[in-house]
């Protein structure tokens, strides 16, 4: 019965469409948010993939560039940036994996670097 409960928690804490969370991903380089840039997330994965689940291009919300990524459970993300730094007039990348531990809104900060 114990391994029954702990299979169940298991199942519940796979990342991915289905639940109520919310990720809102800010792009930010040198702690300045990016307004021209796709953000990408894998589900059930704290790694970069060279294949991902789906892609938002950032908006502009509350004054800031924002990619909203709704209707997600409760596991393990791993999200990705690809943009344009217009002030330095270079491409931007970076990466983090982040893991949903409740169903809610989660803002965070994506650091994206000059890429190779």
């Amino acid at each position: 019965m114990l391994y029954s409960c702990e299979r169940d928690e298991l199942i519940a804490d796979t990342g991915g469409k289905g639940g109520n969370a919310v990720l809102k991903v800010i792009p930010r380089h040198h702690s300045l948010p990016i307004d021209s840039c796709m953000v990408y997330i894998k589900y059930n994965s704290l790694d970069a993939s060279t294949v991902y689940d789906d892609s938002i291009l950032v908006t502009e919300e509350n004054g800031n560039p924002t990619a909203t990524f709704s209707g997600l459970k409760k596991g393990k993300y791993y999200l990705y940036g690809n943009g344009w730094d217009s002030s330095i007039d270079m491409a931007v990348i970076g990466g983090l994996p982040h893991t949903i531990t409740t169903e809610s809104t989660h803002n965070i900060s994506l650091p994206v670097t000059e890429g190779d």
